[in-house]
């Protein structure tokens, strides 16, 4: 959770300072993977600005390149980009691990002709806004004993059940 305010206020104060990125035709403000998503069908082939976490692991990309996913607001979006593009994200998130937040500014297609009419985005730069790492976990040891308690049980009730079908078949 710290991690998520600390690359929120970074985005605050780097959105603040005026010094994003610039690019022809970019609204100031980064949209999340949910508003890239719900789109207008006319920003088709516009270029965008979208942040999220990178989650999951690259995937190599027919043609070339690689598949990075984001997530924000609860919604995933496919990012292609190039190799060197994606060897420059440190962490992916998963269970164990927090993923790089980074800013992509890339060509939005609603049906992508080389990705077989796929809703994707075509990066033209990715920067990591924050790293990400390893998650914090704490211990639980109510689970451990549950879960012994139920193995314990499991084990009961099957003897039980084998107990009582071998007096069947006597």
């Amino acid at each position: 959770m710290m991690r998520f305010l600390m690359a929120l206020a970074l985005t605050v104060a780097f959105a603040a300072s005026g010094s994003g990125m610039a690019h022809a035709g970019l609204s100031g403000d980064a949209m999340s993977p949910a508003e890239v998503v719900a789109i207008d069908r006319a920003r088709d082939g516009s270029v965008i600005v979208v942040e999220g976490e990178a989650i999951g692991e690259h995937l190599r990309a027919r043609g070339g390149g690689r598949w990075v996913n984001i997530l924000g607001d609860e919604t995933g979006l496919g990012i292609w980009v190039t190799d060197a593009m994606a060897e420059g994200i440190e962490y992916f998130g998963d269970h164990r691990h927090d993923g790089d937040i980074v800013r992509v500014v890339g060509v939005v297609n609603i049906a992508c002709d080389q990705h077989a009419g796929e809703f994707d985005v075509h990066a033209e730069s990715l920067a990591t806004i924050a790293v990400g790492g390893p998650r914090e976990m704490e211990i639980q040891p109510i689970k451990g004993v549950v879960g012994a308690a139920g193995m314990v049980l499991a084990f009961l009730l099957w003897r039980y059940y084998r107990q009582r079908r071998e007096r069947r078949m006597l």
